[in-house]
């Protein structure tokens, strides 16, 4: 999975580093919801898995909260390490071991788990027992029922961890499009091309019967 990811990166492949969907322009209310996340829950550490090279996570004001960002990518650590690191603020090279990963207050993986097989995800989700809560946003079917279709490391497909093979008890909080950002006088030509779900884990995590 790493390698495929450092190709992604290294040819440009989605086109926009960490992709459209990273765009600060797409992602103006996402800033805006972890802004008051962060504030509501009075967070004092955060975990980024997967968090890319912080095209809009620069705009987030992360408070006093310790962050640590993760990336499969180095280039990207390198790049992050470079221009965004503080005291508060670190980043490091994600081997791949979800063992590593620290506990934290907040875990938030965007754009991960989709990218990701069934068996790499449910081998994942009981390392959400570290966090008090866990923002999980991936895309879903923006047209229909997401069902959740098995796929090898670093490929995609839309991704509802609320349903089957899955059943994680979680609470959809934000989701956004493409369109929202648009101007009105384009909203209705411009198509749907993405929508993405943003859903919320609280201790304890459990599976509905």
């Amino acid at each position: 999975m790493k390698d495929r990811f450092e190709q992604i990166y290294k040819t440009n492949e989605w086109g926009h580093g960490s992709g459209e969907g990273s765009l600060p322009v797409h992602t103006k209310g996402y800033v805006n919801f972890i802004n008051k996340f962060l504030k509501k829950y009075s967070i004092k550490s955060v975990v980024d898995l997967g968090c890319g090279d912080w095209q809009f996570s620069r705009f987030i004001n992360w408070r006093e909260a310790l962050y640590v960002g993760y990336d499969l990518v180095e280039q990207v650590i390198t790049f992050n390490k470079a221009h965004f690191s503080s005291d508060k603020i670190r980043f490091f090279h994600y081997s791949g071991d979800v063992n590593e990963l620290p506990s934290a207050d907040l875990l938030i993986a965007k754009d991960v788990l989709q990218h990701w097989s069934n068996e790499t995800v449910a081998a994942f989700l009981p390392q959400l027992g570290k966090y008090r809560y866990s923002l999980l946003t991936n895309c879903v079917n923006p047209g229909g029922v997401t069902d959740n279709k098995d796929i090898l490391d670093g490929e995609f497909r839309p991704l509802e961890l609320r349903r089957p093979p899955f059943l994680i008890a979680a609470e959809e909080v934000y989701s956004f499009t493409n369109k929202q950002t648009l101007t009105e006088k384009y909203i209705e030509k411009s198509p749907i091309r993405w929508l993405k779900r943003t859903l919320l884990v609280k201790q304890p995590i459990t599976k509905k019967h």
